[in-house]
């Protein structure tokens, strides 16, 4: 008796089991259908990966060299073509309250021309560059700065990104604190940042 109750249980228990397993494993199926696995190396960094960063660092590096050629020679419109606007731009003001905003060319010419223009002519300004290549076409700056004006010596830093157009490095966004709320003369509202160099 107690032998045949005993093998009453264990049939009620493997098939039990044996339903338990297959339910699990239909869940499994549903699953896998609903939400198939992503290909990581199709999409987002994975199918983006630098396919020759010490190229791509050379050519932001002459991006730079260009840059100071075209400040040295004070040349407002050449400026203007290495960016590629809108562009985006953050700073905080001295109470340490964000800002921020998108510009437009029109509207980037009329806020930085003014200052462009009436830099002090002994401002001396040098650059430690650190270059992140994310991508063939993004790349993300972070630039050590020295400022030196008569007695006066500031070290600061700032942050951006350049993206390739159309063959060309340019810049699309840049990060510098403390310009929020002192808009240049003849200018007014948005984050104030100054153009790379113009420190």
């Amino acid at each position: 008796m107690k032998r045949t109750i005993l093998v009453c249980v264990t049939a009620v228990a493997i098939s039990g089991s044996a339903a338990w397993a297959q339910d699990k494993e239909q869940k499994s199926a549903a699953t896998a259908e609903q939400a198939p696995a992503m290909d990581l190396k199709a999409m987002g960094p994975g199918a983006r990966k630098p396919t020759n960063e010490k190229q791509t660092k050379k050519e932001v590096q002459e991006f730079f060299k260009k840059q100071e050629e075209i400040e040295k020679k004070g040349d407002f419109e050449a400026s203007l073509a290495t960016y590629d606007f809108p562009i985006y731009m953050v700073t905080d003001d001295l109470k340490g309250v964000p800002e921020s905003g998108e510009y437009t060319r029109e509207a980037y010419a009329a806020m930085m021309k003014p200052m462009f223009e009436n830099m002090p002519k002994d401002l001396k300004v040098t650059h430690k560059h650190t270059i992140s290549v994310l991508s063939d076409s993004l790349v993300s700056v972070i630039d050590d700065f020295t400022m030196t004006q008569g007695k006066q010596k500031v070290t600061g830093r700032n942050t951006s990104l350049l993206v390739k157009r159309d063959g060309q490095w340019k810049w699309k966004t840049m990060i510098e604190a403390g310009w929020g709320g002192t808009p240049p003369e003849g200018a007014s509202g948005g984050a104030q940042t100054p153009p790379e160099g113009k420190k």
